[in-house]
């Protein structure tokens, strides 16, 4: 394939990019100053590109079709392409399997008949089109499909799911704030039965929970976690209970000791331990 478009390829690309511009409600007198604008020309150039005399260049026609959210095949059309597909046109289609459907680009050709042989199909509905395959007679209003190109969706990294336990909801709501920025998804419970309710039917990559709620201790919840679906998911308690001694420093050892547990003071810096929260999810 080569980099410059030949004349007569110019003059089809122009007319397609004239089309692209007016679904996107570009009048033609905006059109040449557009193009000029998205691609850096003089408007000279812009309007001999837009008439077809100037060839068109690969990394153009990309410009143009990313400008307005578009696949660049759609532009380069079939001459460009492939001799297997003159003729034919793209377009933006969904290709149907069964309950599944695909967004694609389908090459179209020509009409199908009662005599004609083709193992996919495409029918306009509207300003959309729709592939399936060929099996036995094309219904009325069938066309030919000589190319289909899907693009599957790039999924985004699932975020890992932390639990926050703590009836202080200033501190709650500063630590979830901190880890949703460092790309965490963050459950905040206010109370340790909320807390537990939540591990039968959610799952946590690792637990950040206060110790003291009330008279009770977090010791029973870090056990539940310890027994539940995800029983290595890291756990962090925090406590600033220690220092006033109303928290139990032999308590909270001995569930260090047992739920391998990492132990931070309140008020707790969140910057590292979300950083020993990250090493310890293998993120960091």
């Amino acid at each position: 394939m080569t980099n410059e478009a030949t004349s007569m390829d110019s003059l089809a690309v122009a007319e397609r990019v004239r089309s692209l511009m007016s679904r996107h409600g570009i009048g033609k007198r905006q059109q040449t100053t557009e193009l000029c604008r998205i691609l850096d020309l003089s408007f000279s150039q812009g309007h001999r590109k837009l008439r077809g005399s100037s060839p068109w260049t690969l990394a153009q026609i990309r410009k143009v079709a990313e400008a307005f959210g578009e696949p660049p095949m759609q532009l380069i059309g079939a001459e460009l392409d492939d001799a297997g597909v003159a003729g034919a046109q793209a377009h933006e289609a969904q290709l149907c399997v069964g309950a599944f459907e695909w967004p694609c680009i389908a090459w179209i050709g020509a009409p199908l008949d009662a005599r004609s042989s083709a193992e996919f199909a495409a029918y306009a509905h509207g300003d959309h089109w729709r592939i399936v395959r060929c099996d036995g007679m094309p219904e009325a209003n069938a066309r030919e499909v000589v190319k289909i190109e899907i693009h599957p969706k790039r999924c985004e990294p699932r975020r890992m799911a932390v639990a926050v336990v703590d009836s202080d909801g200033t501190a709650a709501d500063a630590l979830r704030t901190y880890l949703e920025q460092h790309g965490f998804a963050t459950t905040v419970l206010d109370s340790l039965p909320a807390f537990v309710d939540a591990l039968r039917t959610q799952t946590f990559d690792a637990i950040v929970t206060d110790w003291s709620f009330g008279e009770e201790t977090a010791a029973a919840a870090i056990e539940a976690v310890r027994r539940s679906g995800k029983a290595d998911a890291p756990v962090f308690l925090l406590t600033g209970d220690l220092l006033t001694g109303k928290a139990s420093e032999a308590e909270i050892s001995e569930v260090i000791r047992r739920f391998d547990v990492a132990c931070y003071e309140k008020p707790a810096r969140l910057a590292i331990l979300v950083a020993d929260l990250s090493k310890r999810l293998g993120r960091g």
